[in-house]
């Protein structure tokens, strides 16, 4: 009963939203007219907004850190800008729209009530996803990752319907540009077609290698081959304690240890101490990656870490 009420005033929280008030100024295009502002729930994906977008729309991203926490909010900075917010782009993840449903309900009332009605784009139709628990310490599926692993984002073949469902929403809101968005996400599907390419050249020199990673998501990305990517989990958003990690990875064979930013520091100091694997250091979002805009970025440096950390075999 309490996955389903979750489930429900998850959906409640999109349609309360998509109820609310009026619209604000954007930033000026090179035409001289409003951007469209977007909200995104993604800093990946708010890099494949940018390239469909172009200089139709102005950013901002709703959320930091890992969206699978309980306490996930919009950040405070960004709670203005989604007031006048044209659209928001989202995974389709329900924990994402209740939390931006919570923030709302924060605000006091005669701020609620100035809010804007924005376009909902979910990126994850067409999607595919990776069939598998989110803990595989336990083995069972929260009801709302019934339909798969939730960041599709990190496997790279799902930036072309991630790109065209951007296109797709854009153009409602502004048709006269719809060629122009669909041609921007034609062309950074081909961009990713090829950097895919040369991925998977590049990932048969990591095939086989068992990396064991403290944040959720890179399975999606094992779908190009190479590594194998083990995560422990029992809540979603929530590790084990690291002596529990130790064991777990201790247990098993294990060629690395995959440690994110937002991972707390007392996991790695653990894994130093209390096993024999190295530990080295990988963001799973853009968010993570200084200098990083564009998203293929990612990738390339995940792969650049593992194959420079790799033991050799």
């Amino acid at each position: 009963m309490a996955r389903r009420r979750f489930l429900a005033a998850a959906v409640l929280g999109v349609a309360s939203f998509l109820v609310l008030g009026v619209w604000s100024a954007s930033p000026t295009s090179a035409e001289g007219r409003a951007r469209l502002s977007v909200a995104v729930t993604s800093a990946d994906v708010e890099a494949i907004v940018k390239r469909v977008g172009g200089a139709e729309v102005e950013t901002f991203n709703l959320f930091k850190g890992c969206v699978l926490r309980k306490d996930l909010l919009v950040e405070s900075g960004a709670m203005e800008s989604l007031a006048g917010a044209d659209a928001v782009v989202w995974s389709g993840l329900f924990h994402e729209s209740s939390a931006i449903h919570a923030s709302i309900e924060k605000l006091p009332p005669a701020r609620r009530e100035k809010l804007g009605r924005p376009q909902w784009i979910d990126v994850s139709r067409d999607a595919v996803r990776i069939n598998v628990p989110t803990s595989s310490c336990e083995g069972y599926v929260e009801i709302q990752f019934m339909y798969g692993d939730p960041f599709f984002w990190l496997n790279p073949r799902n930036g072309r319907p991630v790109a065209h469902n951007v296109a797709e929403g854009l153009s409602r809101l502004r048709p006269e540009k719809r060629e122009v968005f669909l041609a921007n996400a034609d062309a950074f599907a081909r961009e990713v077609d090829a950097d895919i390419a040369r991925w998977e050249v590049e990932m048969r020199a990591l095939s086989g290698l068992k990396v064991f990673a403290t944040q959720c998501g890179w399975q999606n990305f094992a779908q190009l081959g190479g590594p194998t990517f083990i995560t422990c989990r029992r809540d979603p958003g929530t590790l084990v304690p690291p002596d529990v990690l130790a064991a777990q990875i201790n247990g098993q064979p294990v060629d690395l240890i995959l440690v994110d930013p937002n991972t707390p520091p007392e996991y790695a100091e653990t894994f130093g101490r209390k096993t024999k694997v190295k530990v080295v250091m990988a963001p799973s979002s853009l968010a993570d990656l200084p200098g990083a805009t564009s998203y293929s970025s990612l990738f390339d440096n995940v792969i650049k870490v593992l194959k420079s950390s790799a033991p050799p075999r």
